[in-house]
């Protein structure tokens, strides 16, 4: 594939088996991480599918052969096998969705609350922290180890 151009995952699964075949991680790392996916199944199904494609080669030469009725057969046959070896974009994102493990919501995992706290604590606590998140790791390592030292004391 040429470097100027951008493929995209439409173009990547209108593509012959051989094209896909020859297609390389740097064809596609600018699609996100679903699409990347999507095309990793693509060129696997590519891999295994030549065996099965030449099958369906012989069986058209074999249509070929015959009468113009038999061939009709023959070929509405392939149309219908084709249609049965196609798969549903949309499924295997679903399947790719449901196999990635989500990570959980910020708000699935910590809970809101307010309480007081001594004004010169507050004001260090302000001071030294300045990224976003700080005070919250600060505060929960605070009380995991109040609770830590807690067990520690009963026993």
């Amino acid at each position: 594939m040429s470097a100027s151009t951008k493929l995209t995952l439409d173009d990547i699964v209108k593509m012959d088996i051989e094209e896909r075949l020859l297609l390389t991680e740097k064809d596609y790392k600018h699609l996100n991480s679903t699409e990347k996916m999507q095309v990793k199944v693509l060129i696997q199904q590519a891999n295994k599918a030549p065996s099965a494609r030449d099958l369906m080669m012989n069986d058209k030469n074999a249509s070929e052969n015959t009468s113009e009725n038999e061939s009709g057969i023959e070929n509405k046959s392939n149309s219908e096998n084709n249609n049965e070896n196609t798969f549903d974009i949309g499924s295997i994102t679903k399947k790719i969705k449901k196999a990635q493990k989500k990570k959980p919501k910020f708000e699935e995992t910590h809970s809101k609350a307010n309480f007081w706290v001594r004004n010169d604590l507050n004001k260090a606590l302000n001071e030294i922290c300045t990224v976003r998140g700080e005070k919250t790791k600060i505060i929960n390592e605070a009380l995991q180890d109040y609770f830590v030292k807690r067990g520690n004391e009963s026993k």
